[in-house]
């Protein structure tokens, strides 16, 4: 593994490293510097001190980037660090790539940084006060410029001619129209919704009491049919069971409902109360026409269950 590169990565990143065996390397930048004529740009210089503080920072940057072990990569380092002195000693230049290199002089480790890292633009020159302008002296009307007037001669400005915008007007129209429709069909919705479709039938009227302000129940034990044949015209009376509940209170709310849009209902009850019905009572249908009779009364009244005679 090429641990002078290392060296020379870890410095960069951390403005410092420590090399066992050759010192501590800092990175420190020289700040921009004014002269009085000329602005000197900031650089940057690499010192090396003998002492430093002693980790494994540097190992542990190294077995990261190489993924290999710490103990692995602390081996390396000494290797490299034994070497490294025995170089320095031989007269040999120990170089970390693209930052400098190590050298010995006079029996003492210093380091020369790179000159292409120093390298240092060029000065900018600086003026720290302007000189002022002279202002012209003119001796006569004659001498001054012709000052172009600010405003805008009235004749010669562009006449606006008043016309009719009609992308505008056909925009207004097509709101319109579009409002209209959405106002037709929602009042046809809603009046729909208020006022069902009455079924042409005749109900047969029958006489209720109240009993504590309910709608009287009819027991269906008490009744021995529900279709009567007419001998005379051949037509029968029935009961279509129009809703089915378990609870009295949520069918005497549909009769009450169903009777305030004008029909006829009445409440029948199981003989042990298990099931409620809202009855609807038809008289004088023809048999044949009692499924279309049904039909009619589901689209209506229950379009989800439909409806039956009662039995």
């Amino acid at each position: 593994m090429d641990i002078a590169k290392y060296i020379g990565l870890f410095l960069l990143k951390n403005n410092f490293v420590y090399v066992p065996g050759l010192g501590n390397l800092e990175l420190k930048k020289k700040s921009a510097a004014f002269t009085g004529e000329a602005l000197q740009a900031p650089t940057f210089e690499v010192l090396l001190t003998a002492s430093g503080s002693i980790d494994d920072n540097l190992a542990n940057f190294i077995a990261t980037n190489e993924q290999t072990s710490i103990s692995k990569a602390s081996n390396s380092l000494r290797d490299f660090s034994q070497q490294a002195r025995i170089d320095l000693q031989n007269g040999k230049k120990v170089a970390i790539p693209a930052i400098g290199y190590f050298e010995e002089e006079r029996s003492k480790i210093r380091f020369v940084v790179d000159s292409n890292f120093q390298y240092t633009p060029p000065p900018l020159p600086t003026i720290r006060m302007a000189k002022k302008q002279e202002e012209p002296v003119y001796n006569s009307s004659i001498d001054m410029p012709v000052v172009k007037p600010r405003y805008i001669d009235p004749e010669e400005e562009p006449e606006t001619t008043g016309g009719i915008s009609w992308a505008k007007v056909a925009l207004w129209v097509l709101a319109l129209l579009l409002l209209i429709f959405i106002g037709y069909f929602g009042y046809r919705y809603l009046r729909g919704s208020h006022n069902p479709i009455n079924v042409p039938i005749t109900p047969v009227m029958q006489d209720t009491t109240s009993i504590n302000n309910h709608t009287p129940l009819v027991d269906t034990t008490h009744i021995d049919t529900t279709a009567t044949t007419n001998v005379n015209n051949q037509a029968i009376n029935i009961d279509v069971i129009l809703n089915s509940y378990t609870i009295l209170s949520k069918a005497e709310q549909r009769a009450a409902k169903l009777k305030t849009f004008g029909h006829n209902v009445e409440l029948v009850s199981e003989s042990d109360s298990s099931m409620f019905y809202v009855v609807l009572p038809v008289s004088k249908v023809n048999p044949a026409d009692t499924s279309a009779l049904l039909d009619s009364l589901t689209r209506v009244f229950n379009p989800s269950h439909g409806v039956r005679i009662l039995q």
